[in-house]
């Protein structure tokens, strides 16, 4: 039944997906991925545009196609990565209703306007990290992805401590030579990024897209200008303090799991929630997109949860362990999910009140 659920939501997923890479007029998750080196040379992000840019010059595949597949392929790994780490452990209905939470995967349909961007990347390749034995080979190559990854977007660097605590939960030990290295080439590639980066749009990246194929309307990342950002976070304190209390929700429903069914484990994972937060915090400032940075962090935080149960001996087949299903924890999360998409609808609406009332009245009473 779970995995019919699961099944449905990422055919759904796919559906919208298509629908959105096959509009006229494309918006801000397509401009996204499209940001290039054509147009002023190296810049952050800038990666996953060229090597559209490439492909389309040599098999002459449309760059909404591209992304579309790319975003396919990676919603496929993330759902299949995030099931098999579910066998690999003995797991509850409880750690099931986590899994749907509003900030974990039911997050991808609730704001599909704006999923579907780099973070899914992220996720898989978390989920690799922690899926499997940790090997001298696999330590390697994720240091090489991970770099990598800061190009395809530097707000992966934000969420490093996950990445330490995975090495850890596994391993068992604390390797600071590995912690060390992982530190010091991210932030090299997140200084050349900083000193030696150009502006995202320096001046042709939505001539150079059109002459492609890709219009944008006024709603992309070559048009946004970062202090109308700060102006609107000011001006919307509400709505960005909902996001921090919605931030301390999901969390405090992983603490209180760990808390209720695996206590010895339970306060080391408070005080890597506390270090996780101060590291992440600069993202909050830097970045507007706070629904998104609280989603990364409920996702990856979901892995970290995962680890601390008891493993599954054997892996083919769903093992369960012990522990009764909360009933309460279900219904809150039902409450928080109603609660989290009103205020999206909020956000995605231009801030108003008055056109989610709008939608929501066209949805019930439709007129003739």
């Amino acid at each position: 039944m779970y995995c019919v659920f699961l099944a449905v939501l990422f055919l759904y997923i796919i559906l919208k997906l298509y629908g959105k890479a096959t509009l006229s007029v494309h918006e801000w998750t397509m401009s996204d991925w499209l940001v290039n080196y054509e147009d002023g040379g190296f810049k952050r992000r800038g990666i996953t545009g060229t090597v559209f840019f490439t492909v389309q010059d040599l098999f002459g595949i449309s760059l909404p196609v591209q992304v579309f597949i790319v975003q396919v392929i990676f919603y496929g790994l993330v759902f299949y990565a995030y099931f098999k780490l579910l066998l690999t452990k003995k797991i509850d209905w409880n750690i099931l209703v986590l899994l749907c939470s509003p900030l974990c995967f039911m997050y991808f349909p609730i704001n599909l306007s704006y999923s579907g961007k780099r973070e899914i990347i992220l996720f898989a390749l978390a989920a690799y990290f922690a899926l499997g034995k940790m090997s001298i080979l696999k330590e390697r190559v994720f240091l090489v992805l991970f770099c990598v990854g800061l190009l395809i977007h530097e707000m992966f660097y934000f969420f490093l401590p996950f990445f330490i605590a995975i090495h850890t939960l596994k391993t068992g030990k604390r390797k600071y030579s590995f912690w060390i290295l992982l530190f010091v080439l991210s932030s090299v590639v997140m200084g050349i990024l900083f000193f030696f980066g150009k502006d995202i749009n320096c001046g042709k990246s939505l001539e150079i897209l059109e002459k492609r194929g890709v219009v944008f309307g006024r709603n992309n990342i070559f048009l946004f200008n970062f202090s109308d950002g700060v102006d609107l976070m000011k001006k919307e304190m509400v709505s960005y303090l909902l996001f921090i209390l919605e931030l301390l929700i999901g969390v405090s429903m992983f603490l209180y799991y760990v808390y209720l069914f695996y206590r010895n484990k339970f306060y080391g994972l408070l005080k890597f929630v506390i270090a996780s937060f101060i590291w992440v915090a600069p993202l909050y400032i830097l970045g507007i997109d706070w629904y998104r940075w609280d989603h990364i962090y409920a996702m990856l935080l979901f892995i970290i949860v995962m680890m601390v149960l008891p493993d599954n001996e054997n892996r083919n087949k769903v093992s369960w362990n012990r522990n009764p299903f909360l009933k309460r924890f279900f219904i809150f999360n039902i409450i928080f999910f109603i609660f989290f998409f009103i205020h999206i609808q909020y956000d995605a609406r231009g801030l108003s009140l008055q056109k989610v009332q709008e939608y929501y009245f066209s949805k019930f009473f439709h007129h003739h």
